[in-house]
């Protein structure tokens, strides 16, 4: 989620990371699937898919044009990441700590220095650590100058994690797959190695493109034709029952990369949308970094006080809402401290 503060706004890109926020919660929430099994598979499973894949994306577009430029951005991105990290991970372990009462306080630390690292602190948060592990492994390639390999590299890790994904029953036939894709560790090495790296890399393949001065008659052609395929290919595997799941598909990634190239030829700059633009930035940090507290609030609210169980959709929206409105206070407030952990 973080990006590059000193870089130009573009208004198109900071509004648009805002609904991929929304669609973080709604994959969290499920909404609508109490009152339709099909309509709740498409709002939680389907819609929603694009969004982290587009915080990858948009974060190695800025980040890999400083490498090709041979700028150095490395430590201090490094270590604003890690600081953004670590403070909102404070947040959940403390909730962590309070809600499992007695327990060892040194097994604790442990695994939360183990999730901290390895899995993300939190079940959203292994954003962090695949984000942190695109960064250093995209540097070290420009450092030992095999930059080249990284678009080529990062399609065929991407392959492999389709097939483990949306063509699961087909990955498994495959001597030298199988065993990776029956792995326990698979879900991580999915979520660093097979998604997080080639939605980052993406972005630099987007800069590439871009240099190329493409039409936006073409650009909106690619998208519809993008959608289409994305779209058409989640309802085969449906069909044919290959899938595990449609986390990754071949279309997501068309899909990613031609989106996030329109948003940049249209980066709609003027006076009204840069100001909600950079209302839209602290909101996407702030709802996708706190979503899982307003939820967890939520549940307690209407289960102890309340004597209720919020149902999905209900909660999906009162979950925007909150977090729309308490980000929206911390935008307004304008304090350095709450700006550094928003943005």
């Amino acid at each position: 989620m973080t990006t590059d503060n000193a870089r130009t706004r573009i208004c198109s890109i900071d509004i648009f990371r805002y609904v991929c926020a929304i669609m973080v919660v709604a994959i969290h929430t499920s909404p609508f699937s109490e009152i339709n099994k099909e309509l709740g598979y498409i709002f939680t499973e389907i819609i929603p898919r694009i969004g982290v894949p587009f915080f990858f994306a948009v974060t190695g577009y800025f980040y890999i044009q400083k490498l090709e430029k041979a700028q150095k951005p490395f430590f201090a991105y490094f270590i604003r990441l890690i600081s953004t990290y670590f403070l909102w991970s404070l947040l959940y372990y403390f909730i962590a700590f309070i809600r499992r009462g007695n327990l060892n306080l040194k097994d604790f630390i442990v695994n939360s220095v183990y999730s901290f690292i390895i899995t993300g602190s939190y079940y959203h948060f292994w954003f962090f650590p695949a984000l942190i592990f695109a960064v250093c492994f995209t540097t070290f390639l420009f450092k030992i100058k095999c930059d080249k390999v990284l678009i080529p590299l990062s399609i065929f890790l991407y392959i492999i994690g389709c097939f483990g994904c949306s063509y699961y029953e087909i990955g498994i036939q495959i001597p030298i797959l199988r065993n990776l894709f029956l792995s326990p560790h698979f879900n991580l090495i999915r979520r660093v190695l097979l998604m997080g790296v080639p939605f980052f890399v993406s972005g630099y393949l987007v800069y590439k493109i871009k240099s190329r001065n493409i039409t936006m008659n073409k650009l909106l052609c690619g998208e519809v034709m993008a959608v289409a395929i994305w779209l058409v290919e989640i309802y085969i595997v449906r069909m044919l029952k290959w899938e595990v799941n449609i986390i990754v598909t071949f279309g997501l990634y068309l899909l990613v990369t031609v989106t996030l190239l329109i948003l940049l030829e249209n980066p709609l700059k003027n006076t009204m949308l840069s100001q909600i633009s950079n209302g839209c930035r602290t909101l996407a940090n702030f709802t996708y970094y706190s979503h899982p507290f307003f939820i967890l609030c939520l549940s307690v609210l209407g289960n102890h006080f309340l004597h209720m169980n919020i149902t999905a959709t209900p909660m999906f929206f009162l979950t925007v809402i909150s977090t729309f409105v308490v980000g929206f206070i911390i935008y307004k407030l304008d304090n350095r401290f709450l700006n550094q952990i928003v943005n």
